[in-house]
């Protein structure tokens, strides 16, 4: 997704917490596996960060990835509100609880499959997701996924915000540089931008000059 699009899909999201969900996956850069295994006691609200683990990442290494200090803010809030946090003591109440509860008893925390389920359910209405055909089991397939955001995450901090590369694949918890190295190629998308920006800007220089 282009940092426009993912603004409009933010916008087509009307349930709050689905809101710090989705927000939350795409600051972290994390894989959906990652978050559905986030717990209480890994969030460090202090430092404004969250801890992944060796046992709930893909490649087997713990990392701790930044969160931007006013989704932390707007996360304690809501933690709070739900009774978890105490709202004097900011003490969390049960460490080892899943970050996000599921209203299905038979499953502590959110599951990959009900993270994705929310996530196409707000693409499909941001009129972002389009299904581009089907799988060898007859199930539709989408041009975009909550993996998505993954994606998008480490192109806007590259492309967008100029991060450093090696910063980014800390953040995400990429193995290798090589592996974040693959994002720094440019999309159609980014290229037909890149040259607008700077026709118009041209285009104003000339205009000025006659």
């Amino acid at each position: 997704m282009t940092l426009q699009q993912w603004r409009r899909l933010l916008s087509a999201v009307d349930c709050y917490e689905h809101k710090l969900m989705l927000r939350l996956i795409y600051e972290l850069g994390c894989r959906v596996s990652e978050f559905t295994n986030i717990q209480l006691g890994h969030v460090d609200f202090d430092q404004s960060t969250i801890l992944f683990p060796a046992a709930h990442t893909k490649t087997g290494h713990e990392r701790t990835s930044h969160v931007p200090r006013e989704l932390m803010n707007d996360l304690r809030e809501h933690l709070r509100r739900e009774g978890r946090i105490g709202r004097r003591s900011g003490r969390v109440r049960n460490p080892t609880s899943c970050l996000f509860r599921s209203i299905d008893l038979r499953t502590p925390g959110m599951t990959p499959n009900r993270v994705r389920q929310i996530f196409r359910r707000y693409s499909l209405k941001a009129g972002l997701d389009r299904s581009y055909g089907q799988d060898s089991q007859g199930r539709s397939l989408h041009t975009l996924s909550v993996h998505s955001l993954r994606h998008s995450h480490i192109m806007h901090a590259i492309h967008e915000y100029k991060i450093p590369v090696p910063i980014v694949q800390r953040q995400v918890g990429h193995k290798t540089l090589d592996a974040t190295m693959v994002y720094c190629r440019p999309t159609d998308e980014m290229v037909a931008d890149q040259y607008e920006k700077a026709r118009g800007q041209h285009e104003v220089m000339v205009d000025a000059k006659y």
